[in-house]
């Protein structure tokens, strides 16, 4: 068994040419690229997001350093 759990700050990492997750997480602080916090972690929330499985504009606008703006779409695509 490699992962037991992967949740949301699950971080990803390219390994061989193929995305694997963790075990290692990105915890809420500073979290998944998509919360805008600086040192974020690529993480299942970005590939969600990426994905269109997360949709945006359902979330309030609490990402970011003052925690007043919504969840980084375009960050997370840059990640990848």
């Amino acid at each position: 068994i490699h992962t037991v759990a992967a949740g949301g700050g699950s971080r990803l990492f390219l390994k061989r040419g193929m995305f694997v997750v963790g075990p290692e997480s990105a915890g809420a602080h500073p979290g998944p690229v998509c919360y805008r916090k600086s040192g974020g972690y690529l993480a299942v929330t970005d590939a969600n997001l990426v994905l269109g499985r997360i949709l945006p504009e359902e979330f309030p606008h609490i990402f970011g350093p003052s925690e007043d703006q919504p969840l980084d779409v375009d960050g997370s695509h840059k990640a990848f």
